[in-house]
């Protein structure tokens, strides 16, 4: 298929009898970017046309008449059998109707091509472009839903005044009973409350620390 040879078939072919423009658009199918060389079937621009054998007989004559086609090289068909050959027939491309003014394709809106100029983007209120770093309404919080650990950004003031260089997690967890921190020794070391007043975290009347002394000093 030349779409050269469409394009003539469509706008440019004068003088077209309607009811043969559509033997005119098959044999272009099947033509050369030049117009030349095309040799449908006659069964198949009947198919193309959807008419008779007969009716496209009659197109091709007209055409023939009208000066819109001529017989061409018939050797292009000489691979194939001399009873099954059919006519090659050459496009006059070198004819051409002027185009009218109104189709004119700058005055004519075109298949993919916009009547007006869409608006840039640049100039657009209703698009705004915030640089992240300076976006204020930008919250990280922390897994868990745990209001006491809060992750701050490096350079930022703290409310005490200090600037971290780096990322602090507090170390306070929130009970029921109020914060409890978490700096030293987790449990007390009261002897009132059963534990080692030696040995942090020992029971008091078990505690392993001290047998080992023990049976260290009895060697």
């Amino acid at each position: 298929m030349s779409v050269e040879a469409m394009s003539w078939a469509l706008s440019d072919a004068p003088d077209v009898p309607p009811q043969c423009l559509a033997v005119l658009i098959g044999l272009a199918n099947h033509a050369h970017a030049n117009g030349r060389g095309a040799f449908p079937s006659q069964e198949r621009l009947a198919h193309y046309a959807r008419k008779s054998v007969r009716s496209v007989r009659r197109d091709l004559d007209e055409l023939a008449r009208l000066g819109l086609i001529r017989r061409g090289d018939q050797r292009h068909t000489a691979f194939l059998p001399a009873d099954r050959r059919p006519v090659v027939w050459d496009l006059a491309m070198e004819r051409r109707r002027p185009l009218p003014g109104a189709l004119d394709p700058f005055a004519e809106p075109q298949s993919g091509r916009p009547t007006e100029a869409p608006e840039p983007v640049d100039n657009r209120e209703d698009v705004h472009v915030r640089p992240v770093g300076n976006r204020e309404d930008v919250h990280v919080r922390p897994v868990g839903n745990r209001e006491d650990v809060h992750v701050r950004a490096a350079g930022r003031t703290r409310p005490s005044g200090r600037t971290p260089t780096s990322y602090e997690p507090s170390l306070t967890i929130n009970n029921q009973k109020g914060p409890r921190s978490l700096r030293g020794a987790a449990l007390p070391t009261d002897p009132r409350a059963g534990h080692c007043p030696r040995h942090r975290g020992s029971p008091a009347g078990n505690c392993g620390p001290c047998r080992s002394e023990a049976l260290a000093g009895g060697r």
